[in-house]
This record gives structure tokens, C-alpha cells and sequence, in this order.
């Protein structure tokens, strides 16, 4: 599949490379971070290299792995966050999830990126379907999916193990034909603005 390099208003999204794996792995190690996305704290350097190390040996995305996105912002080349994208064997579906900075939350960073990389996989892609799974009590989180169109299809209740510890996990989606229609529908409320002379 081709490698995508993304440009948003802010954002260049871009596939990780071993020079991003201190960045990742930093992101990882925040403790309100990991208790919300399951991963050990501190978040060893070398599982971030064998991450990036495993999805540069696949050749960028394909089906059957992860992808993992670095988010770099146009006005100082710092990194915000990723977005990483997974396909299944088929390349049918897909499933989504976004990691910021502390720093970087509350801006509409992850929305942005997220979005370039679903019409990416839809458009260029063709997946079929694209799905996400979060800690339910990430309210943040589930405001991002709501956001990008995705419905709340469901929550298995006691589901998520992180090591001795269980937690529910909610579960979201969304279908290409879903994702279409509204990129139709925003194009044309910003034809009716710009015909009407309104700022949008």
C-alpha cells in the first residue's frame, strides 16, 4: 500500500521512523496515559524501537498490522502525537487510535489527524470499516470519535485486562459510505458559506 505523508492546517502526519521511537516511547510513559490505554509505565525505549522496527520492515501499512503515524506540526517541526491505524488480513476493516502529549490535548490536534488518516484509508484505501476501542471513562477520547462521525456500538463490560486489573471497554465504529456522507455534507454547507459571502 502506498506510505502516506499527510498535510492538515497544522499537521504533517507521517509514518514513525527509529528517529521517533524516544518520542513515542516518553508519550507512553505518561502514567494517565497508560492507565487509560493499558501500556507498562515507564514504557521501555526498546518495545517503541521494535514497534517502529516491525511496521518499517512490513514497507508501511498492510494488512494484519499496525501503522503508526507521528503528528509533526507545521510551525516549529515538534511532534504532538500519532495516530496508528491497523488492518485486518482482509484490508476490509481497520481500527483507529490516537496518543497526545499532555501538552498537546485540548486543541483539536487528534481530531485533525485522525481525519487525514481515515480519508486516507477510506479514499485511497477502500477500507470498509473502521473501528475503536477505549477505556469508557476517557471522556476525551470518546468526544474525538464522536466527533469524527463514529457511533457507540456497545460497551463489554469487564473486558480489558492490564495486568491484575479489569476494565470495561467501549466499543465504536464507522463505515465508509457513513464517512462519505458526511465529508458530502461539509462540502456543501461550506459551497452554501461561500456562496453566500459568510466567512466558514
Amino acid at each position: 500500500m502506498p506510505d502516506p505523508i499527510l498535510r492538515t492546517a497544522r499537521l504533517t502526519v507521517r509514518p514513525m521512523t527509529l528517529a521517533d521511537a524516544d518520542d513515542l516511547a516518553s508519550r507512553r510513559s505518561d502514567p494517565e496515559t497508560a492507565h487509560l490505554q493499558g501500556w507498562e509505565v515507564p514504557y521501555p525505549l526498546e518495545r517503541a524501537v521494535a514497534l517502529i522496527d516491525d511496521m518499517i520492515a512490513r514497507g508501511g501499512p498492510a494488512p494484519g498490522g499496525w501503522s503508526q503515524f507521528a503528528c509533526v506540526r507545521h510551525q516549529d517541526g515538534v511532534i504532538v502525537g500519532d495516530v496508528a491505524l491497523h488492518l485486518d488480513e482482509q484490508g476490509h476493516n481497520g481500527e483507529i487510535g490516537y496518543t497526545l502529549h499532555i501538552w498537546a490535548r485540548g486543541q483539536g490536534y487528534a481530531t485533525e489527524a485522525s481525519t487525514a488518516v481515515l480519508n486516507y484509508a477510506f479514499t485511497v484505501w477502500n477500507l470498509h470499516r473502521c473501528a475503536a476501542s477505549i477505556d469508557p471513562r476517557n471522556a476525551a477520547s470518546r468526544r474525538v470519535l464522536e466527533h469524527l462521525g463514529f457511533r457507540h456500538e456497545g460497551t463489554m463490560i469487564e473486558s480489558f485486562w492490564q495486568g491484575e486489573t479489569v476494565t470495561d471497554d467501549a466499543r465504536f465504529g464507522l463505515l465508509r459510505r457513513e464517512w462519505q456522507a458526511r465529508r458530502a455534507e461539509a462540502r456543501s454547507r461550506a459551497d452554501v458559506l461561500s456562496a453566500s459571502g459568510q466567512p466558514h
